[in-house]
C-alpha cells in the first residue's frame, strides 16, 4: 500500500485529471491495483520521472508507450495507466471496470 500512496502522491502533484484506483487485491493473480489518469504528453512523461523518484528503481519493471497517447508503468503489483483523453474516451477502461471496487 505505501507503494500504491507513493504513485498517487507522485501523480496528485502533477495534477493529472482524473485519477481512479480500482483494487484487483482478491482477484488477480498478476497485481493488486490499477490506477488510471488522463494527461497530456508532458505530464505523462514527468509522471514517469516523479515515480521513478518515488520508487525503489526495482518498482518499476516495465514502461510501455512513452512519448504516445497511452503510458503504460508497471510497477509490480501496481499498474498504471496514463492515457490522453481521446484515447481514455475510445478504449473505455472507466466503463470496463464498473463493479472492480474504486478506491480512490
Amino acid at each position: 500500500m505505501e507503494k500504491l500512496n507513493k504513485i498517487i502522491g507522485a501523480l496528485e502533484d502533477l495534477k493529472v485529471k482524473d485519477l481512479k484506483v480500482y483494487d484487483f487485491n482478491q482477484t488477480s493473480p498478476f497485481y493488486d491495483y490499477f490506477v488510471i489518469a488522463t494527461t497530456n504528453e508532458r505530464q505523462a512523461n514527468a509522471a514517469i520521472n516523479h515515480i521513478k523518484k518515488a520508487l525503489l528503481a526495482e518498482d518499476v519493471k516495465h514502461i510501455e508507450g512513452k512519448g504516445g497517447t497511452w503510458v503504460l508503468i508497471d510497477c509490480g503489483d501496481v499498474i498504471v495507466h496514463l492515457f490522453q483523453e481521446e484515447d481514455r474516451k475510445y478504449y473505455g477502461f472507466d466503463q470496463r471496470l464498473i463493479g472492480v471496487k474504486r478506491i480512490k
